[in-house]
């Protein structure tokens, strides 16, 4: 699926209900949505290992895969 970031956050702490640490990035973009008239903003959440936070461009448009279970496997920019 091709999707064009329109925003980025980076999230890292500890939760406090459960006291387990988190490290992740967020991507943010228009797409198709369940119930909505022409595009949602949504939210996707990457490992950092995946691609780093700095590597992540603004309007730039990237090429996301999804494992079986709905999971992140591949990050790409796509290249014209």
């Amino acid at each position: 699926m091709k999707i064009k970031v329109i925003g980025k956050a980076h999230r890292e702490g500890v939760a406090k209900k459960t006291g387990n640490p988190y490290n992740f990035n967020q991507i943010h973009y228009n797409g198709p949505d369940r119930g909505v008239e022409g595009l949602a903003a949504l939210v996707l959440n990457l490992d950092p290992s995946l691609i780093p936070y700095a590597d992540i461009k603004l309007n730039a448009e990237y090429e996301v895969d999804f494992g079986p279970r709905g999971y992140v496997v591949g990050f790409t920019p796509v290249k014209f």
